[in-house]
């Protein structure tokens, strides 16, 4: 009898430097256009010769498509590759903020694509959109090299700063909420959503877990350093920001919108 074993998480290990290797070398506009041709094509061989009863609509692409594409747990847009998340808080952003009309001075943290490819035609919007330059990133024109724990605004500069899914990337988070508030103009809106579970009695995080497996075992993924409860609006609440904690999508981690108003 022959016995093989396999090392998974080492398997995963390469193909994340594997990954990150190739956001090196590929160039950004190489790797959209790919990514967007992966996406049509997905939603060719998905839909050809179907038909479906009702059709599903994208906000952001403010189009109709036959249904969306499940990635993972998930489904997204065919033409931008929007998850439910960034549709459901684009409706937010678009009939409550109104950024698409309003003049407004917008900061977008680790700026989706979807929004990215929107929000920096808008003639209403002085955009700045900006993520911190790690490893496995590669610069994208039109994004800045942006530290959230440190940003180089002055003080009440923003209308508006959007930050989906990066304070659970952040060691210092609470900083980085201060340095929100900070750049906030008064009245101003920071709408921020995070993994969540709400089961949780506290935010669960421990620096000493460090391993990529432990992380993804603990916060949900191989990235996160905390998983957070609904004791994230104490931390903005510190700040001396009102916070409106809204759902966003029920499920086992929910996302909320926290805006500081």
């Amino acid at each position: 009898m022959c016995t093989f074993a396999f090392d998974f998480t080492a398997n995963k290990n390469k193909m994340r430097a594997i990954t990150i290797l190739a956001k090196k070398i590929i160039p950004f506009k190489v790797r959209i256009f790919v990514r967007k041709a992966n996406w049509r094509l997905k939603y060719f061989f998905l839909t050809f010769g179907k038909r479906y009863k009702n059709s599903v609509f994208c906000p952001i692409a403010n189009k109709e498509f036959k249904t969306f594409i499940k990635s993972g747990n998930d489904y997204i847009t065919p033409s931008n590759g929007a998850k439910s998340r960034q549709r459901t808080v684009w409706l937010y952003l678009t009939k409550e903020l109104n950024i698409l009309t309003e003049p407004l001075k917008i900061l977008h943290i680790a700026p989706e694509l979807s929004y990215f490819e929107i929000l920096k035609k808008q003639k209403n919007i002085e955009y700045f959109a900006g993520d911190k330059m790690v490893a496995g990133y590669s610069n994208q024109k039109g994004v800045d090299n942006v530290d959230l724990t440190g940003l180089n605004y002055e003080n009440d500069f923003f209308d508006v700063i959007i930050c989906n899914h990066v304070l659970e990337h952040i060691p210092d988070d609470k900083k980085a909420i201060s340095e929100m508030f900070r750049a906030l103009k008064k009245g101003g809106k920071a709408v921020v959503t995070v993994p969540m579970d709400e089961n949780l009695e506290k935010t669960n995080e421990n620096p000493n877990i460090t391993s990529p497996a432990d992380r993804k075992k603990h916060f949900g993924q191989w990235d996160h350093l905390r998983m957070y409860s609904t004791d994230i609006k104490q931390r903005f609440e510190n700040e001396s920001a009102s916070v409106i904690i809204s759902k966003n999508e029920l499920k086992c981690l929910t996302d909320f919108v926290l805006p500081i108003v």
